[in-house]
């Protein structure tokens, strides 16, 4: 095997090794007011609540977790981690950006 290969070969195992053991990061949010639409399953739900962190992942996923207020089948109270590609803020005056 080249050296390059082997470098090549050493860097994505650390990477990966890195990836699964870092604990995720997460960052307290001032309870943002959002909807989002997502796959619970092989279910779509739409629900709207606040979040109130986000998380970041080793991996560079990125998510808010989310305190349900209204959803068809996600029960009120509950957290879910939304991707933040799904995440809808609304406004006060319930306009959403």
């Amino acid at each position: 095997m080249e050296a390059p290969a082997i470098i090549e070969l050493a860097c994505r195992s650390a990477a990966e090794a890195v990836a699964r053991s870092m604990p995720p990061s997460v960052l307290p949010l001032p309870r943002v007011p959002v909807s989002a639409e997502v796959w619970e399953d092989e279910r779509h739900v739409r629900l709207h609540g606040e979040a109130l962190y986000a998380v970041h992942t080793a991996d560079g996923r990125a998510r808010w977790a989310v305190l349900v207020h209204e959803s068809g089948s996600l029960a009120a109270g509950s957290v879910y981690l939304v991707d933040l590609a799904e995440i809808r803020c609304e406004s006060a005056s319930g306009r959403r950006t």
